[in-house]
């Protein structure tokens, strides 16, 4: 088929128009690219917020550990609870029983015998009112005999029924915190899964910034990269804490650089390195605070594990109770427990040794502990990318609460 010249030269007429739609269409938006190209400041603060906002979901992933420890902690009360009432149950139900023997007995021995019948016939056939006294008498102490028997077993049977409501009371009780716990290990684990997806994306993403930074600067990828980690240290050394929380956190230009170099929240320890030995530890000594310090400054460098109470990994009352364990002084693995089963101090006079308590207002809400080394020190174990460290008490925000164990 030929085409005429007339139709080529509408054709290209055509082509030629679109093209300048589109180029009218599709120009301003390069152009607008190309005049706002990213700057070494706008990446530098996208690299910062990703950095605190992972440091953030590891902060959450240690709060939601503590709730867990709490409905943990919960449970095995509720289970003692139920163990000494079903005890008590069974006591009650085997005096219960002997009560009833002992009234059916009693009834049948006096239908049997009729004595009821013959005392009665007494009362009328008797010599003189001296006999009819006597057995008047006698026939009172049976009934009496009888009655006190029957009161003992309507003693037994509220006995009875108050035990049975209690370990019915309890058995709910468990079921609630066993639930509870299961809903804390839910959280945890999906928290936990916050993170690590975190971690993936902040890492994939820290690579294709830090090409940018470096092409932005105009400076080799190694030096960008080799700056970007001290910055990232010393976030990962600042205050943080949940964000579900809302609180304030102390000026961080007070916060110290890490006293070690933590593995990186990207890169969360898998298998725990052996413990570096302690440098500069205070002298043994018989002390229980001295023992309780000289055993939590030995786990100084383990890393951080929710649930984990040593050898080699401590969540933060994990650390505390073993550390006052070590001493010969019992407290329970979570920290709100710990607070009420020791003596409340207040902040502003706590000692060596004593406990410090992070909440929400209340006793329920504790999600941190850690423990105060006197002069404006305190050991804890902070949250998973961070080891057990040594940090002023300033680099936080202030403790809510306190507590002195022994």
């Amino acid at each position: 088929m030929r085409v005429s010249p007339l139709a080529l030269r509408v054709f290209a007429c055509a082509c030629c128009l679109a093209l300048v739609v589109l180029s009218l269409i599709v120009s301003p938006v390069a152009l607008a690219a190309d005049s706002n190209p990213p700057t070494a400041a706008s990446i530098q603060v996208k690299l910062v917020e990703a950095r605190q906002q992972l440091n953030s979901l590891y902060d959450q992933a240690s709060a939601a550990s503590e709730r867990l420890n709490g409905a943990v902690y919960e449970a095995q009360l509720a289970k003692v609870e139920v163990t000494r009432n079903a005890k008590a149950v069974a006591v009650a139900e085997k005096n219960l029983g002997r009560e009833r023997v002992s009234v059916a007995e009693l009834t049948v021995q006096d239908l049997q015998s009729g004595t009821g019948l013959s005392n009665l016939g007494a009362l009328f056939d008797s010599a003189g009112p001296g006999q009819l006294l006597d057995r008047s008498t006698t026939y009172s102490s049976t009934q009496e005999a009888m009655a006190a028997r029957i009161d003992r077993f309507t003693a037994s049977t509220v006995v009875y029924n108050s035990a049975a409501h209690r370990a019915a009371t309890a058995a709910k009780k468990q079921g609630r915190a066993l639930a509870n716990q299961v809903k804390a290990r839910t959280a945890i684990d999906s928290a936990i899964a916050r993170a690590e997806s975190a971690v993936k994306a902040a890492t994939t993403e820290r690579v294709v910034l830090l090409h940018q930074l470096a092409n932005v600067q105009g400076i080799p990828l190694a030096d960008v990269t080799s700056r970007q980690d001290k910055i990232d240290r010393t976030l990962d050394a600042q205050p943080g804490t949940p964000v579900a929380h809302d609180r304030v956190v102390s000026d961080p230009g007070n916060s110290p650089s890490a006293p070690s170099p933590d593995p990186k929240p990207s890169d969360p320890p898998t298998t725990a390195a052996p413990k570096p030995p302690v440098i500069n530890a205070p002298p043994a000594s018989s002390s229980k605070v001295e023992t309780a310090i000289a055993f939590a400054r030995a786990q100084l460098g383990d890393p951080y594990e929710w649930g984990a109470s040593g050898p080699n990994s401590w969540d933060c009352s994990g650390l505390t109770m073993k550390a006052w364990a070590a001493a010969g002084v019992s407290i329970p693995h979570y920290a709100g427990a710990q607070y009420t089963s020791t003596k409340a101090v207040p902040v502003n006079d706590i000692q060596r040794g004593d406990l410090l308590f992070w909440s929400d207002g209340s006793v329920a809400s504790i999600y941190h502990d850690a423990l105060y080394l006197g002069g404006g020190q305190m050991i804890q174990a902070p949250r998973t990318g961070r080891n057990v460290e040594i940090v002023p008490l300033s680099y936080w925000i202030k403790p809510d609460l306190a507590s002195r164990p022994g």
